[in-house]
């Protein structure tokens, strides 16, 4: 059935909320006006009209997007309601903010409000410098296994574009933290360099190979110490959407919940595995709120901050569950992660 969605600014000039029955009524004149010239040619909806269907799976009437018209336009003028935008397609591009905020989480705050100072996230809370460090570690030990050559390479490239993701996130996360390591001001480097990484692991072949391992070269020549004289200049500060990938950053919070689910399956190995539950619980938590912060689709919306809120929550419970050896505890907390994985998914894909 046809829909008719408010698609004028706010700030605009019809105000057709505030305008009681005669902007409904208009509002149903203009969708069946519009449906009868989309229609005009034949008693078929999709056969008389041009209908196509965009790279986002969005279809089109005659260049008139098909969700724009309520499926009983007539009837709104009966009820003498106001009409409800539908929500937007979790692939729109640009999609529409929600109004108002989560609970306890101011506007632009991201989806750790409860724990900032001054607006900035205080980094130290959300990921402890042992954790960071020994992930840096961990990826660039991978990274190195996986550059090893080209055939190595084109086994793992799409594992390598995560982990490039990843090292961009901690970098820029190590760039505000309130301890230091040997690197840190250096950080920007790490961030442009890992950021680059990811982007040149684009695929099989040699020319995707020499690009990703002429990044991965500059960046451990900065982790050694030194900045390469090719590195050109960087800027200090980004925003994280600028050089890590959401999709990649999901892909890893993904093995970490995955791991917390599935290895960690009895309170024998919740024991014995309490140093990586501690590291995989405070990625979730970091790389959670770093997909919260400004420049990823849909940061504006209530509930996507409400799923990350949930997700961060859950990865520092179950931090906390394994500090305290509470297994039950551990468990609740991963399957508050599990479902905001879940819901978040069911409302906006897997982009």
């Amino acid at each position: 059935m046809w829909r008719f969605r408010n698609i004028a600014s706010p700030q605009g000039s019809w105000g057709w909320q505030s305008r009681g029955v005669s902007a409904i009524a208009l509002t149903a004149i203009l969708s069946l006006v519009i449906g009868q010239v989309a229609l005009s040619q034949s008693g078929s909806k999709e056969k008389s009209a041009n209908v196509r269907v965009d790279a986002k799976g969005r279809k089109f009437v005659n260049k008139i997007p098909y969700d724009v018209f309520f499926d009983d336009p007539l009837d709104l003028v009966r009820s003498n309601s106001s009409p409800v935008a539908p929500k937007s397609d979790a692939g729109a591009s640009d999609p529409a903010p929600k109004t108002g905020s989560p609970p306890s989480v101011p506007a632009n705050s991201g989806a750790l409000a409860a724990i900032t100072a001054s607006g900035s996230l205080e980094w130290g809370k959300l990921i402890p410098l042992e954790e960071l460090q020994g992930e840096v570690k961990a990826v660039r030990n991978s990274l190195t296994k996986s550059m090893s050559n080209q055939g190595s390479y084109n086994s793992n490239f799409q594992e390598i574009a995560i982990d490039g993701s990843e090292l961009a996130a901690l970098a820029g996360i190590m760039q505000s933290h309130p301890e230091s390591v040997t690197w840190k001001d250096k950080a920007h480097f790490v961030r442009e360099f890992a950021g680059q990484l990811s982007t040149s692991a684009a695929g099989l072949g040699k020319e995707n190979f020499e690009k990703t391992r002429s990044a991965f070269q500059r960046l451990t020549s900065v982790l050694d110490g030194s900045i390469p004289p090719d590195a050109g200049e960087v800027p200090s500060a980004r925003e994280f959407s600028e050089v890590a990938s959401r999709k990649r950053l999901m892909k890893r919070i993904e093995r970490a919940k995955n791991f917390l689910k599935q290895d960690v399956n009895s309170e024998a190995k919740f024991k014995s595995l309490s140093d990586q539950i501690r590291r995989e619980a405070s990625l979730i938590t970091a790389l959670g709120t770093v997909i919260t912060t400004t420049g990823y689709d849909y940061t504006g919306e209530d509930e996507y901050q409400q799923h990350a809120r949930t997700l961060i929550d859950g990865g520092r419970e179950a931090f906390s569950a394994s500090q305290e050896e509470a297994y039950d505890r551990f468990q609740e907390a991963v399957d508050k992660v599990n479902k905001s994985c879940t819901d978040c998914h069911a409302s906006y894909g897997n982009g």
